[in-house]
């Protein structure tokens, strides 16, 4: 009860602070603040972002008490937050030579740097802040790490972070930073590591359990994120986010009725929500109950009309239903909505291969790869429709772009023999098939795809044959 009597006591005097502040330039008068009081009124205005009602503290506090350092460091700073850094140095520069042992003048420093993009210099002015840190050497750490890391420079800031770790390695705080910050740095297997090493001391945090699942997504263990989510979830029932993430985790391992259950459960506690009504109708159609994908495709499309993934997704179901005309109709409502987006063209590609519309289908096909040119389902798709149109040499060149990048992809050389036949390159195709055999035999049959009856050659039976490959018939 004391605790909390004094925490009252406090804040009413910080109250009574603001408000004889705000008396004083409403009436216009003029009363004295002490350097603590002055100190607390220009924090308030920098937490509140209001930098300029902090310059009208600052300047009065110094003309009250000219001499403090502190008054000059909240200037420093607030010309920082100002965009002013190239000020701001101005006055640590002169704070550095009056008092060259304070580590608030060189973390200001730091900051007034990084916002100059002078990178390597701010981290010399960290670092002194840090050699003169003793007892408060982690926190200073911690406040250095954060400041390269709202900047995006994740791998200085783990730098600091791992430091402080070492001399603190039971602050929880610490690993989950350092996971966070391998996350940022795409090292997701030691992100992982130090969740779970905040986990086993902290083993009821809800959020943590959450970034874990986000992990193992990124990871593609899929099993592992479920369980991650689901601990999250048994913490706190009402944990929204971690539905929609636990049914989009169930979604990608392929275990499409508990996806929906989750993603329905994600509606009851955020409502209505069109993206989430297009999920589950994907899921249904991966299901087959293409009667019940349609339902929730169109509840998407009645809360908005625009949104162009439901009219794809009922696209997609009348493609798998062979009605191609209302395929076809749909996909193009979806493109006018967003003419971006290459799972669309890829669509109306195989549409028009279906209609035998094979010149509209290979342009629609290029759309596709145009704007995703390492997809392989698209690079395939329009190499044979290069062939359709007898483009042989355009067919080639496809292959080819796609060979400097994937140089261990067996299809890929096995079609490309097939693009030379084409071309009466008979030497160059022998080459690409022995490549691809090479690399895997047992998709030898590729050829065909683009030039068939080509393994009734003899050449290339007897090719095959030396790679032990007997079933060819």
């Amino acid at each position: 009860m004391k605790e909390e009597f004094e925490d009252v006591f406090h804040e009413e005097e910080y109250d009574e602070l603001l408000n004889r502040w705000e008396d004083m330039l409403k009436n216009k008068k003029k009363y004295f603040f002490d350097v603590f009081e002055f100190e607390n009124i220009i924090d308030y205005y920098i937490d509140t972002d209001k930098a300029n009602n902090a310059l009208k503290a600052i300047t009065l506090a110094s003309e009250q008490h000219p001499s403090s350092i502190i008054i000059q460091l909240k200037k420093a700073q607030v010309l920082i937050d100002k965009g002013q850094s190239n000020q701001a140095l101005k006055i640590i520069d002169q704070l550095e030579m009056i008092e060259s042992s304070n580590i608030d003048i060189y973390l200001i420093k730091g900051a007034a740097l990084n916002a100059l993009n002078r990178y390597s210099e701010a981290e010399k002015a960290f670092d002194l802040a840090v050699s003169l840190a003793f007892e408060e050497k982690v926190d200073v750490l911690q406040i250095v790490a954060s400041s390269f890391e709202q900047i995006g420079k994740y791998q200085v800031s783990l730098k600091y972070l791992l430091e402080a770790y070492k001399s603190e390695p039971d602050n929880l705080l610490l690993l989950f930073d350092i996971g966070y910050s391998y996350e940022k740095l795409g090292q997701i297997k030691k992100s992982i590591g130090y969740y779970l090493r905040y986990l086993d001391r902290e083993p009821f945090s809800e959020n943590a359990w959450y970034n874990l699942g986000i992990l193992y997504t990124k990871a593609e263990m899929f099993e592992k994120a479920v369980e991650a989510y689901e601990f999250a979830l048994a913490i706190n029932p009402e944990f929204s986010l971690a539905y929609f993430n636990l049914a989009n985790a169930y979604s990608n391992n392929e275990d499409y009725l508990k996806a929906i259950d989750n993603y329905k459960e994600y509606l009851n506690y955020d409502g209505v929500n069109v993206e989430v009504l297009t999920y589950i109708g994907d899921c249904y159609e991966s299901l087959k109950d293409y009667e019940q994908a349609d339902h929730y495709y169109n509840d998407a499309i009645k809360e908005s009309e625009f949104f162009a993934d439901a009219h794809f997704g009922k696209a997609n179901i009348q493609f798998q239903l062979g009605n191609y005309n209302e395929s076809l109709e749909l996909v193009k409502n979806a493109i006018k909505i967003d003419d971006l987006n290459a799972e669309y063209h890829f669509l109306l590609g195989s549409i028009y291969t279906e209609l035998k519309s094979h010149d509209k289908a290979c342009d629609s096909y290029k759309t596709a790869y145009n704007t995703e040119p390492t997809e392989i389902d698209f690079v395939l798709a329009l190499n044979e429709s290069y062939i359709k149109i007898k483009e042989y040499s355009k067919a080639k060149d496809v292959l080819m772009n796609y060979l400097k990048d994937h140089k261990k992809d067996a299809v890929i050389y096995f079609r490309l023999a097939g693009c030379f036949l084409w071309l009466n390159d008979n030497e160059k195709a022998l080459d690409a098939f022995e490549n691809g055999l090479r690399v895997d035999s047992s998709g030898f049959e590729e050829i065909n795809v683009i030039f068939p009856d080509a393994l009734i050659n003899e050449e290339y039976r007897k090719l095959a044959d030396s790679y032990k490959i007997k079933d060819l018939n």
